[in-house]
């Protein structure tokens, strides 16, 4: 993975919104329901070991007012603990979020025809070995490009010699067939490269 990236912070927590707020809905229900499943066990064991001694020593209106009293805390903590789990949530996110933005863009301009710059992330961010093989997918495309390059150079250059040979006076017979076994060669070799991409 290149490091270029270690530069750069992101100042924006929220870069992927969709997908942001449902990664923080999905960890704030699951803290949600592990906090109400856990709430519970806790008070139905209570209320089983301890609901006949407290129905002895308090009176009915001022047991419930204590049970009311309970389940009321309990959801007040649990909206008090809401807005700091949002807040983790969406940091977490963002290291996923970020990398997310960052891949969509470099493949979008691959789909442009720009893979002159590798795709960089954060060294901490999440992805990492995903942008590694997107970077060894672009270095392969690259080298292929630059052989295709050279071969349509090549062929360029063996087009002009014939062109100069079929227009002299004097056809040169074996000149004219070297040249053209050339170019014949020329083309196997880009042949070759693209025959490599099934498509």
């Amino acid at each position: 993975m290149k490091q270029g990236a270690a530069s750069y912070r992101r100042k924006q927590y929220f870069i992927a919104k969709k997908f942001q707020l449902r990664y923080v809905g999905m960890i704030l229900l699951l803290v949600s329901l592990t906090a109400v499943m856990c709430s519970y066990v806790i008070y139905y064991t209570m209320m089983l070991t301890m609901g006949d001694k407290l129905a002895n020593v308090y009176p009915q209106g001022r047991l419930m007012s204590i049970v009311n009293m309970v389940n009321f805390r309990i959801l007040f903590s649990m909206l008090l603990v809401a807005p700091l789990v949002i807040m983790i949530g969406i940091y977490a996110s963002h290291k996923i979020a970020g990398p997310i933005y960052r891949i969509e863009r470099f493949l979008a301009s691959m789909v442009d025809g720009d893979i002159s710059e590798p795709l960089t992330l954060r060294k901490n961010d999440e992805l990492i070995s995903l942008a590694d093989g997107i970077n060894r997918l672009a270095d392969s495309i690259k080298s292929a490009v630059k052989k295709e390059q050279s071969a349509i150079g090549s062929i360029s250059t063996s087009m002009e010699d014939l062109r100069r040979l079929a227009t002299s006076k004097h056809i040169d017979k074996s000149a004219l067939d070297q040249a053209l076994d050339k170019l014949n060669e020329e083309v196997s070799v880009l042949r070759r490269e693209v025959e490599k991409y099934k498509v």
